[in-house]
């Protein structure tokens, strides 16, 4: 994405020629899973401040965030979905770049995002949830997303969110067809979606028992399931290449994060079986 360069810094020439080096990498994706055979994106920021700026640390924003009201609390774990999510969408947009988030709830994850330096708006079916979403985002759009309408969208946007949004349409590809034609040249689509093929889920189906459950993986409300390699086929068909694809790996009482790093480069290493869901960053297909 970004070529990192090491900032030489001169000296006197009574010391030594020292070379400082500052650089910021992601680790712990699948590998190959960013761009051809690359690893995640590396950004740097030189000593001098004259580097490219990195963008702000989403694990810190989740944390300076609020518990959040939505339907579900936000992570602030390392490498659990709202880290890699919010990751993918910093990476992604330009500084000041405009998201339009569907599902957008309360507003809780747009927070992040905001507080991040960029500019939200979203949709919510629930009218309650998108009151409070207002409160953080420029705009909130409420209604059927299925039914929905993009002309109504002021402008193009640098990213369009799907965060655990897509499993409960009837028609994701219908929307995702329409709201592509909303992306700014150069903008991604950025989702994040459960994966039924994991393991969990697998041993239950030895068992037996398909049982759906009030959240997670088997929610009652998720309408479409997904694994790894049908996600992709699915994007495909929505008009999009995938350019990265990576498993969120959480493990009970694993918190630090050395600890969480490692797990999450062990589980992608076998994506389609540990991952409990995928974050993916895609693009509209030439």
């Amino acid at each position: 994405m970004f070529p990192h360069r090491p900032t030489v810094t001169s000296r006197p020439v009574s010391r030594p020629l020292r070379i400082r080096v500052r650089v910021r990498v992601r680790v712990g994706e699948e590998p190959g899973e960013y761009g051809a055979g690359m690893a995640a994106p590396v950004r740097t920021r030189s000593t001098d401040g004259r580097g490219i700026p990195a963008p702000p640390d989403p694990l810190q924003l989740l944390r300076a965030a609020s518990g959040g009201d939505g339907y579900v609390h936000l992570q602030t774990i390392p490498y659990r979905t709202h880290h890699l999510l919010a990751r993918a969408v910093l990476d992604v947009a330009p500084p000041g770049g405009r998201v339009f988030e569907a599902g957008v709830s309360s507003g809780y994850f747009a927070s992040v995002l905001v507080a991040g330096g960029l500019r939200v708006d979203g949709h919510e079916l629930d009218e309650e949830a998108a009151e409070r979403a207002r409160e953080v985002c420029e705009q909130v759009h409420v209604g059927n997303l299925e039914t929905f309408d993009p002309e109504v969208l002021d402008s193009p946007y640098d990213v369009l969110l799907f965060g655990d949004t897509l499993e409960h349409l009837a028609d994701p590809v219908s929307v995702l067809r329409r709201l592509r034609t909303r992306l700014a040249p150069g903008g991604a689509l950025v989702v994040s979606v459960p994966n039924v093929a994991n393991w969990m889920v697998r041993l239950s189906l030895l068992a037996g028992r398909f049982r759906y459950t009030d959240r997670g993986i088997m929610d009652r409300t998720h309408l479409r399931f997904y694994t790894r390699a049908t996600l992709r086929e699915m994007l495909v068909e929505a008009g999009f290449t995938v350019e990265s694809m990576v498993g969120a790996v959480p493990v009970p009482f694993v918190t630090s994060e050395g600890a969480a790093r490692l797990t999450h480069r062990l589980g992608n290493l076998r994506p389609s079986l540990f991952a409990y869901g995928f974050v993916v960053v895609a693009r509209p297909t030439p």
